[in-house]
């Protein structure tokens, strides 16, 4: 069995195809890599043309968070390109944001929080507080201790 490569090149169709998917995902990388975590969860690249990058964003609030954040993103995307050599040919001089709202939104993974020590410890004390001030029993304190114990 000929590998699927070979298969697209004998056909000239399923070749071009295949380029245009591969400068696509090569686009999508230039963008995961220039955006932040969770503007590029919620928004996809679209295409380059005349040096001019199309991204359609999920909402109406990602598409304005996107252009405020346009000049870095800008820059970030001039430094990636002067300094990272897979992404030289991709050449970016402005940034064009459309709004494409998907029926099923993707799922944002959001990361847990975690509370610092201080904060841990000062809820430790509040809870061996309400403990002695309502004579060992407290569901209050049950619940600040449980919350104490998750920290680093």
């Amino acid at each position: 069995m000929r590998k699927i490569n070979t298969l697209f090149a004998a056909n000239s169709q399923l070749d071009v195809l295949a380029k245009n998917v591969q400068a696509h995902q090569h686009l999508q990388q230039l963008w995961q890599a220039v955006a932040p975590k969770i503007l590029a969860q919620t928004s996809s690249v679209g295409s380059l043309n005349n040096n001019v990058l199309t991204v359609y964003a999920d909402s109406a609030i990602v598409a304005n968070k996107i252009k405020l954040t346009h000049s870095s993103l800008l820059t970030q995307l001039e430094n990636l390109q002067k300094n990272n050599p897979k992404f030289r040919e991709c050449k970016v001089t402005a940034i064009v944001v459309k709004v494409q709202v998907k029926s099923h939104p993707k799922t944002i993974i959001k990361a847990p929080r975690i509370l610092s020590n201080n904060a841990a410890n000062s809820l430790e004390i509040f809870a061996q507080t309400l403990l002695v001030k309502n004579k060992g029993e407290s569901p209050l304190a049950t619940k600040l201790k449980l919350l104490a114990s998750k920290t680093k």
